[in-house]
């Protein structure tokens, strides 16, 4: 049976917000889902005001401390249960770390998530095993993960409330990440800071193009017409080149997959390293690095800012 270790948010109720239910301080202060003061009340003492156990509709007074509690699985590994790092995993590092969550630092080569050929190498793996508080892979939950040749920030939470919300953060813009990104060719004066939109789509399983030269089927998104696919904006700025290439900076609206790999080929400056969007240019890799991330702490709302500049960023 798994166990569970129990954290908390507080509330104290000032002059203004006397009259209001449990529930709607829960939501509005606490900013609780439904779903989540659902699950509250099946934990012992999961809602408290002035540590006693009480109902949602109770009516709170000028001074009253609100206290909601929730789970969080405790592991209780031993340090022959936890994976040691091994291969490529040796290049990650922790870039932050509190009781909710945790950033680490991704090499270039490496999978976000275990799958197959890919268990003790991937980052989720190692981001587990570098903790200060050691946890099994399978309770970081990752929070916008990045493609196995992209190196960079990438977010892990630790509980499901933190992964919850800052699932919140990243639909609702609040979380933000910025790449830089080399590509072929400089820009002119005119075009070196503007926004794509575009709509985007994956090629069909059945195309041509949806194989690689050895016949292994991959995952490739072209530009579709409007009202098909997916909305991505991309926002860049070229911040450096010169007469063969430039680095830009991008800052994502959506998501998508491939998305600046695609967008950034498609206005004619694909990245350096690309083989599916680019050029054969003898590069080892797409020329992508997340650097940036900014989101609020889950629990505190605290904003929390990471940059990540390598010397070899593109190597």
């Amino acid at each position: 049976m798994p166990q569970f270790d129990y954290q908390q948010l507080c509330h104290f109720v000032l002059p203004e917000q006397g009259g209001l239910s449990v529930e709607t301080i829960l939501k509005r202060f606490l900013h609780l889902t439904p779903r989540e003061i659902r699950h509250a009340k099946y934990i012992p003492d999961g809602i408290q005001k002035n540590g006693v156990s009480c109902r949602t509709n109770a009516v709170v007074q000028t001074g009253d401390t609100i206290t909601f509690r929730y789970e969080q699985k405790c592991p209780h590994l031993s340090e022959d249960q936890v994976l040691p790092v091994s291969g490529d995993s040796a290049g990650v590092r922790i870039l932050y770390e509190d009781s909710d969550l945790c950033v680490a630092d991704k090499p270039s080569g490496m999978v976000c998530h275990a799958s197959h050929g890919h268990y003790s190498d991937s980052l989720t793996h190692a981001a587990a095993s570098l903790l200060k508080t050691p946890t099994a892979p399978s309770e970081l939950r990752c929070i916008g993960r990045l493609d196995k040749d992209t190196s960079g920030l990438v977010l892990f939470a630790k509980n499901q409330l933190a992964a919850a919300r800052l699932s919140r953060q990243r639909e609702s813009g609040a979380l933000k990440k910025e790449y830089l990104a080399m590509v072929h060719h400089p820009f002119s004066e005119e075009t070196q800071k503007e926004t794509i939109r575009l709509s985007m789509e994956q090629i069909p399983g059945d195309d041509p193009d949806s194989f690689d030269p050895s016949g292994k089927r991959i995952t490739k998104m072209r530009i579709c017409k409007e009202g098909n696919g997916l909305w991505a904006t991309t926002h860049y700025e070229a911040v450096l080149q010169d007469p063969f290439w430039a680095v830009v900076c991008c800052r994502l609206e959506t998501g998508r997959t491939h998305q600046i790999r695609l967008h950034m080929a498609s206005i004619g400056h694909p990245l350096f390293g690309d083989p599916l969007y680019g050029v054969r240019d003898g590069g080892t890799r797409a020329a992508l690095h997340a650097w940036k991330l900014h989101f609020l702490q889950p629990m505190t709302g605290e904003p929390i800012d990471l940059e990540n500049i390598r010397t070899h960023m593109f190597d």
